[in-house]
């Protein structure tokens, strides 16, 4: 009678891990892009698009100095590693010495070439969320098949007097 129970119960786990309709996508898998909310007076689709402009152009070239411009002076910043930084000049600094001299800007520059929205969340006239993700070479994938990392970045900008300016990322590593 155990053994008939405990039987019924790990088919019953085992088949209600492949019934339940809310399990997690695969792990590349990316959704069709989604824009949540409505752009408000500040958000218009031109200036976003030209916010995304200078990035990619600014983290293509490793340019420092052009992407803390885009950085409002109090970002919080969080890499896939755990390194948290507050402000431009300690992200400035990590960016100037420790990461881009590592790096080849060829790089950076396949990485904002592959950079690709996921989603828009515009929260009121002055903050939006964008979700992006890019594949690169700045390491090694770990999934089978796949031969560039994958990296998510999370931005968070906010309507600072008459442009955007990144307050808070968030980089997740997915390799």
């Amino acid at each position: 009678m155990k053994t008939t129970i405990a039987t019924f119960l790990i088919a019953f786990a085992v088949g209600a891990m492949g019934f339940n309709p809310a399990s997690a996508q695969e792990r590349r898998q990316i959704p069709e892009f989604r824009s949540f909310g409505e752009p408000g007076d500040n958000a218009e689709a031109g200036s976003l698009d030209e916010f995304l402009a200078a990035f990619r152009q600014a983290w293509a070239a490793q340019d420092t100095e052009d992407l803390m411009a885009l950085h409002a002076d109090d970002a919080e910043w969080i890499n896939a590693y755990a390194r948290i930084f507050r402000g431009t000049e300690a992200l400035g600094n990590f960016l100037e010495h420790r990461l881009f001299p590592h790096f080849d800007p060829s790089v950076s520059s396949m990485e904002m070439a592959n950079l690709t929205p996921i989603s828009v969340r515009y929260l009121g006239d002055d903050v939006i969320v964008l979700h992006l993700y890019t594949d690169g070479n700045r390491g090694s994938s770990r999934t089978e098949g796949h031969e560039l990392r994958r990296t998510h970045l999370h931005l968070i900008l906010e309507w600072q007097e008459s442009d955007w300016q990144i307050v808070h990322t968030a980089i997740m590593d997915a390799r």
